[in-house]
């Protein structure tokens, strides 16, 4: 990976405009941390399409992108990356301050710096944006307020990918795809101003699509499991809430202890990671419950004669039933009922 440019703003609310910070070499790690996670190690994104090419960030980025090329990948005159740079951080700043004030006395914007890189890995261009933690201080001789980095635990608050092209003359943005680690919606809708290309009811619905795929082949071989798991992926994907699917996935299986002993729990949680390379949902997004609204009924043979339906997404439904065996040897499916008037449709056991 080359990184052509870069630039590193720290971002005070109390100031007028975003403050340019020199990149020293030895900060050359940390910028390289901060692209890393944005580009590779974050398993957990959405996919964002542009919605107007005017827009102030898709056309700083398409700017400083086509002079970079006219550079020939070696910028050695950066005034437009710079400028485009600064236009980027003071967009971002003064959208903070107005998503601060919406929030007044109810939560806090989380305080940070704002790094951007032009990057080309494998002859792929891509433009990094990161909002990452910084810690401030006052100097005790100068009180001056200072930033700093921490040492370890490099955080990223929020983080936009941008795969850039030339197609026809024209700079195409092929992939957008952004981290946000709150329900923050400014930074996609007032910052980037890029629209959703997946919705929430399509991410519930494909989640929901993708898992049963998975726990399909467990309704032969291991069916309490298979409704255990089913149940609770529902139960999460009707409850409102932000899905990091890897965390879901995790949380579904990390602790899980199988009914059948044969289950291998972490060959299921393999394949089903494995479903985000497929591209039909995006990693992270917030649920809609409507969505999966209308639930199936599992039919299960108890005899030539008898079939018992269940419900999806009941807790604790394996509570209402019991295996008997008499002893003539013969098994009998217990029903937990508390309808008085089924009840009196049977006959009660001598």
């Amino acid at each position: 990976m080359q990184i052509l440019y870069s630039s590193l703003h720290n971002l005070n609310m109390e100031a007028d405009d975003p403050i340019r910070k020199e990149i020293p070499s030895d900060f050359g790690p940390y910028m390289e941390s901060y692209i890393e996670f944005a580009t590779t190690s974050n398993d957990t994104s959405r996919q964002y399409t542009v919605k107007d090419k005017n827009r102030t960030v898709v056309s700083c980025v398409s700017d400083l992108y086509t002079d970079a090329l006219r550079q020939g990948d070696v910028i050695t005159e950066s005034d437009v990356q710079d400028a485009m740079a600064d236009s980027i951080a003071l967009k971002l700043l003064d959208t903070e301050k107005v998503a601060q004030e919406r929030v007044q006395g109810l939560s806090e914007i989380q305080k940070g710096s704002i790094i951007q890189a032009l990057i080309k890995d494998n002859d792929v261009y891509s433009y990094v944006i990161a909002k990452v933690e910084h810690t401030e201080w006052i100097d005790g001789e100068t009180f001056q307020k200072n930033f700093g980095f921490p040492g370890e635990n490099k955080r990223v608050w929020k983080s936009a990918v941008m795969t850039l092209d030339i197609v026809n003359d024209s700079v195409m943005f092929s992939s957008i795809r952004c981290y946000i680690n709150t329900q923050a919606k400014y930074w996609t809708e007032s910052f980037l101003e890029v629209d959703e290309a997946k919705t929430n009811t399509t991410n519930t619905q494909a989640v929901m699509k993708a898992v049963d795929k998975v726990l399909n082949p467990l309704r032969e071989t291991a069916p309490i499991d298979c409704m255990r798991l089913k149940n609770a992926a529902i139960h999460k994907l009707q409850s409102e809430q932000t899905i990091n699917f890897p965390d879901m996935v995790g949380e579904l299986l990390d602790h899980y202890s199988p009914y059948e002993e044969s289950l291998d729990t972490i060959a299921l949680k393999e394949k089903m990671l494995a479903l985000t390379q497929e591209g039909k949902f995006d990693t992270q997004f917030h649920t809609d419950p409507r969505a999966i609204k209308n639930l199936k009924k599992v039919k299960i043979p108890v005899s030539p004669s008898v079939d018992v339906l269940i419900r999806e997404a009941q807790d604790n439904w394996e509570e209402d039933f019991l295996i008997h065996e008499k002893s003539n040897g013969k098994k009998y499916l217990m029903i937990r009922c508390v309808d008085e008037k089924t009840l009196r449709k049977f006959p009660k056991d001598q």
